[in-house]
């Protein structure tokens, strides 16, 4: 044997030996459905804390050059700024609103595809979100909040993150339910990366996106949540993004009626800031050719301010650490209470992209704050002021967002102040029971509500298998051999493969513990074809089939987790439609229709 064929029969060797290792080890560990979009969750929940890395490392670069104050957190760069050239400190904002608005113009102008919000392609779409318009958003908002607008960052960063997810997602052509699932996780990694808080991250993409806290749902995204959280702490220490100097309580049934009433106001504030906000987006944002000017003169109007009130630039991270460290008094606390409130309302109502998040709660931690100074003059004793801080600020974003779970959690996480458990339950609850007494709408209500409809959207009655199977199912032919047919049962280990004819005729499916009992013998693998280990006794599901009745024939004895969706008039092989899709499918539609 010459050298060349020594060295060909190794490499066939080497190669049936690793395919039937690989079968043996799917057999053994035998990944279901559900596994897999587990794996999905923790690979996509590290892809999406690198996003949000990169998002807050282009933050930190245009702050750096703009303000020419390297390693600076922003509000120091603007104290700095303020003290030593006031006109700089004007200048900085004005011109990263106009490269924003100069990005959003390019982008409405130049880009054919509209931008989809995660939050629409997760609660009312398929789970695409376009690159080019999403990604060039989340550059606008690089620049407007690198240079000290004042909004929050996690909306872009969240949404930078799903678009990381849609296109892993579509580059593997997951189903439309299982595509919007792998979005979601992402939108929680981010948010577990950025804000520190790997079951506030879950819990807020389960709350207030897909408005459901199933398990079926909350367990992917928890995975993904934490894979983000674990992710970032490779890169620095992910500590409690607000450390409280001393332990933090509320004591004695006194403090308990004063929660109820803190719950109801900051429920009631919360939904005049959402009109504010409402009637700022109808009176402010105006002709799409005049956006670069509005933006830059909102930037203006911040740097002006931040004169004289540097603490009020950026998301509010600064005011609430200042309120925690006992750095203001109650006239100060009022008057940054206002301007948050008018400059967060002008630089979104203008068109600005950021996210409401930590404005909201920076609003509610300072309303909360004057709150404990008015029951201090009223006589009540004690040090109470960072405890109704944080009762105000989940209560009011509990308003504001509609997700009381979701603001509770959220709040602990960011001090770690369990002790506060109780009190923030009182506030919580009660600021619901308010917003929905007085039906208040949340801040996300038009994301959830308006955006590109999908399967989810159609009455139960209409849909049909066709739109939520996954289209381009794993096929081989007959008469392919031993190792075409192990590697693709390798690259879908949660699945069968299907047989299909030259022409796409369906002819039978393939399961690996059929394929494996070949394996065990080489003479025998070289010599087995598809025709040989084929299935054709499973039964398929026609495309104009309806959910209920592909639900009744999945529940037959050994039926499996997938079946072959075929085309009933000539048999030929569409998709793949799988037991977990309809059940995510129909539990959505369901919720939907009752909440109609």
């Amino acid at each position: 044997m010459t050298n060349e064929e020594d060295q060909t029969a190794g490499k066939t060797h080497m190669s049936w030996s690793w395919l039937r290792m690989a079968l043996n080890l799917r057999e053994k560990i035998k990944l279901g459905d559900k596994q897999v979009i587990f794996i999905w969750a923790a690979l996509v929940g590290a892809l999406g804390a690198l996003t949000a890395l990169l998002f807050e490392m282009g933050v930190e670069l245009v702050q750096d050059l703009l303000t020419g104050r390297h390693g600076y957190r922003q509000i120091q760069a603007f104290q700095e700024m303020a003290s030593q050239d006031w006109a700089w400190c004007i200048f900085v904002p004005a011109a990263g609103g106009l490269l924003a608005g100069l990005t959003l113009l390019f982008t409405q102008r130049f880009v054919p595809a509209k931008a989809t919000e995660y939050m629409e392609a997760v609660a009312l779409g398929n789970g695409y979100v376009p690159p080019k318009p999403s990604l060039l958003r989340s550059l606008s908002a690089v620049f407007s909040i690198g240079s000290g607008a004042s909004i929050g960052r996690e909306g872009p960063l969240v949404q930078s993150a799903a678009v990381v997810g849609s296109a892993l997602g579509r580059f593997f052509h997951l189903s439309a339910p299982r595509l919007r699932l792998v979005v979601a996780c992402a939108a929680a990694s981010g948010m577990s990366a950025a804000f520190h808080t790997p079951l506030a991250g879950g819990l807020f993409v389960s709350e207030i996106v897909l408005g459901a806290l199933t398990i079926d749902f909350l367990a992917p995204l928890l995975v993904a949540s934490c894979a983000g959280y674990f992710t970032m702490g490779l890169f620095h220490e992910p500590a409690p993004i607000y450390q409280l100097q001393q332990e933090v309580s509320l004591t004695g049934n006194q403090h308990v009626l004063w929660c109820v009433l803190l719950g109801c106001l900051a429920s009631l504030l919360a939904s005049l800031w959402l009109l504010v906000l409402k009637k700022s987006r109808q009176y402010l944002n105006g002709k799409r050719h005049w956006l670069p000017v509005r933006l830059m003169a909102a930037g203006m109007l911040v740097g002006v301010i931040a004169i004289f009130y540097p603490e009020i630039v950026g998301n509010g991270k600064n005011i609430i650490t200042a309120l925690i460290h006992y750095e203001f008094d109650t006239t100060k606390a009022s008057i940054l209470l206002a301007l948050k409130i008018c400059t967060v309302a002008i630089v979104f109502g203008v068109g600005t992209v950021g996210g409401a998040l930590t404005p909201s709660l920076t609003i509610g931690s300072v309303f909360g704050f004057l709150f404990s100074a008015a029951l201090t003059q009223m006589g009540v004793p004690g040090e109470h002021a960072i405890a109704y801080s944080l009762v105000g600020m989940a209560a009011f974003f509990t308003t504001a967002a509609n997700a009381p779970i979701t603001s509770l959690v959220l709040v602990v996480e960011f001090t770690m102040a369990g002790q506060m458990m109780f009190p923030l339950i009182i506030g919580v609850l009660v600021s619901y029971g308010t917003a929905r007494l007085t039906k208040a709408q949340s801040m996300y209500h038009d994301s959830l509500a308006f955006g590109p409809r999908s399967t989810f959207d159609k009455p139960l009655a209409q849909v049909q298998l066709q739109d939520v199977a996954r289209k381009d199912p794993p096929v081989v032919h007959p008469l392919d051999k031993f190792g075409t047919i192990a590697a693709m049962l390798i690259k879908n280990p949660a699945h069968p493969i299907f047989v299909t004819s030259p022409a796409g005729k369906y002819l039978g499916s393939v399961e690996a513990e059929d394929v494996a009992a070949f394996a065990r013998n080489k003479e025998l693998a070289q010599a087995v074809l598809a025709m040989d280990v084929l299935r054709n006794d499973m039964p398929t599901l026609p495309a104009d089939m309806h959910l209920p009745e592909a639900l009744g024939i999945f529940s037959r004895p050994h039926c499996g987790e997938s079946l072959a969706l075929v085309n009933p008039d000539n048999d030929h092989l569409l998709g793949v439609v799988n037991k977990t899709d309809l059940y995510l499918v129909l539990s959505e539609i369901m919720r939907r229709e009752k909440l109609q």
